[in-house]
């Protein structure tokens, strides 16, 4: 029997008021497992016809119906007595019990509505234990992986209790931020987490800052206070790209090695050859890539195999290394070709679709669309493939392509990507054309958030219009003109989502004062601020400063960044709570290291 959303509400409603909360958030947070349920057979049969079936609580009746509730009842822990199909005074005060929790009329009667409700609720009691189950065992075979591991054994360590020092002052270090007091000042804080997912949360991202300011001893003392064993793997992957970030290659390869999960070991290798790659150093992005296909044959699933085989074809390309990104490529189309069930294939062959729009070559990827039937996967394709045309200047290309994308919310942001490219190539009359095709599938679109980034990314191409067209003869004719400041600004006014606005804003406000239009920054600014104070979470006021200042120094605008990363420091002086101040720390000491030591080759192409 399907479960309906109102019978299905009702019965998380009462697993929460008899202890399923706890189940719940376990999982949410669990691994993915198949989620078909199995609860007791006999409740899967349908209400049976039985005249004491809707008999009122004061008339005492007997039967296979009233058998099968309490025995429902009793799996919830609300009937404790005989189940014996008598409709006892028991019986009778656990339905009731079971009636309020689910919201239902309280009045004691079976019926078919009560037994529908109930086998929801025994359903979803089942699938949480399930979940649950999945959880506790993949904790313990990551705990088995690390403990199998020389390196990482020392890692895995039973519960310690730790405390706060609660006489610290931390404005000292927000008067004068340096990296390793802003961390000491974060792992300080998150003792005073006392849950411990949201502990193990905040302590992944500390060590990943502590590991990029090259503190490796201290990232792995945080990676020791970490409980969850498959947590522990995702931070030793952490650890390999920071140092890899970091400049510190064979340290990065070295700590990646060390990685006792096959999966996580080979996402270490490939973001570190992708590092490697942007930073000009092809030869050992090479080397490293070539150890890590030695090791994909250890990862179980066939389509995560095939992503990171086109992962490191598009690496290898961008390398320079055309031949080595075909052999890859090739390989991957083969797998998933000959190896995958037809309902995988459409998945794995968006991977190599994508992969070759990535590696510059869009057509190809548009010819293997009539292979791929899923709607989702046709639009990755396609935004890819549009994209890779807008970047190699055939705008005509990109748009009939972008045309193609059903997808209103997509399709709005490829538009605003080609506008982009249209002016950074000189085409701003073009570019404007297309910046109003954008607007008008804007108006389309429903969802707020993808509204919002869609609008973002118009705003800011309009920006990019607007230093393209200054200091130069404009060619745009009537009824056209040329772009400004105050148009990308009323722009992204329109933008819902506050975080987004914001940081929109103060982008738009950094580019008007490097332009030398002191005045309309302010105003701009001004609009930014009211944006930022409408921004409910201070968490993610930080983080957007962060965001903006890592930019900004990344493109090489040190004072744009400084500016950012200040507002930064100042937002994270009112968080009080322990576990955002420990993330918002952890978040301003990477963006620190980011301005004093910047790197323009770690920003996507998309970001360029």
């Amino acid at each position: 029997m399907a479960i309906s959303r109102p019978f299905f509400v009702r019965a998380i409603g009462v697993g929460l008021v008899f202890g399923g909360l706890g189940l719940f958030a376990a999982a949410a947070q669990s691994m993915t497992i198949e989620v078909a349920a199995r609860p007791d057979p006999g409740l899967l049969q349908p209400f049976p016809d039985d005249p004491g079936a809707s008999a009122p609580a004061g008339r005492r009746k007997s039967g296979v119906s009233i058998l099968k509730l309490q025995r429902a009842l009793a799996k919830l822990g609300l009937y404790l007595g005989p189940e014996d199909g008598h409709l006892n005074d028991d019986t009778v005060a656990a339905i009731r019990v079971y009636q309020q929790g689910a919201g239902l009329g309280i009045d004691g009667r079976v019926s078919a509505e009560l037994w529908d409700v109930l086998q929801n609720a025994v359903r979803v009691r089942a699938l949480l234990r399930r979940l649950k189950t999945a959880r506790e065992t993949g904790k313990d075979k990551a705990r088995e992986a690390l403990l199998s591991h020389p390196a990482t054994r020392d890692l895995v360590s039973d519960d310690t209790v730790e405390r706060a020092d609660p006489t610290r002052d931390a404005n000292a270090c927000f008067d004068k931020p340096t990296a390793r007091c802003l961390l000491d000042e974060a792992s300080e804080s998150v003792k005073a987490v006392f849950r411990p997912e949201m502990r193990d949360w905040a302590l992944g991202e500390i060590l990943a800052a502590q590991a990029r300011a090259g503190l490796i001893s201290k990232a792995m003392d945080t990676a020791r206070r970490i409980r969850d064993p498959r947590l522990i793997m995702v931070a030793l992957r952490d650890i390999a790209e920071a140092q890899a970030a970091a400049g510190m290659h064979d340290e990065a390869l070295e700590a990646a090695r060390t990685i006792p999960d096959a999966t996580k070991r080979v996402e270490a290798f490939i973001a570190i050859a992708e590092i490697l790659s942007r930073r000009g150093e092809t030869v050992a992005a090479r080397r490293t890539l070539d150890e890590m296909v030695t090791l994909i044959g250890e990862t179980s699933d066939a389509i995560k195999r095939i992503s990171f085989l086109t992962k490191a074809a598009v690496i290898l390309s961008r390398a320079g290394d055309g031949e080595g990104a075909d052999g890859h490529l090739r390989k991957a189309e083969a797998a998933a070709r000959d190896q995958l069930a037809a309902s995988d294939k459409a998945v794995a062959l968006r991977y190599v679709a994508s992969a070759m729009a990535d590696m510059e070559q869009p057509q190809q990827a548009l010819t293997m669309l009539d292979e791929i039937t899923s709607k989702s996967e046709r639009t990755s394709v396609l935004v890819r493939a549009a994209t890779a045309q807008a970047r190699a200047g055939d705008a005509a290309a990109a748009l009939a392509t972008a045309d193609s994308i059903e997808a209103v919310r997509f399709r709005a942001v490829v538009l605003g990507g080609i506008a982009k490219s249209q002016a950074e190539l000189g085409q701003t009359e073009d570019a404007h054309v297309t910046l109003d095709l954008a607007l008008a599938a804007i108006d389309q679109i429903k969802v707020p958030y993808a509204r919002s980034f869609a609008i973002n990314r118009v705003a800011l191409a309009m920006v990019r219009l607007v230093r393209a067209e200054s200091g130069v003869a404009s060619n745009i004719q009537p009824p056209l003109s040329p772009m400004t400041y105050q148009q990308a600004a009323q722009t992204a006014g329109r933008i819902d989502d506050n975080r987004l606005r914001a940081q929109t804003l103060w982008a738009i406000a950094a580019a008007q004062r490097r332009a030398g239009e002191d005045a309309g920054a302010g105003v701009t600014e001004d609009l930014a601020e009211s944006a930022t104070e409408a921004i409910i979470s201070r968490l993610s006021r930080v983080w957007m400063y962060c965001e903006l200042a890592e930019t900004h120094a990344r493109r090489n605008r040190p004072e744009d960044a400084w500016r950012a990363f200040e507002r930064g420091v100042e937002a994270i002086r009112i968080i009080d709570n322990p576990w955002g101040r420990g993330r918002a720390l952890a978040r301003l000491a990477t963006t620190l290291i980011e301005i004093v030591d910047p790197s323009p080759s770690r920003l996507a192409p998309s970001e360029r």
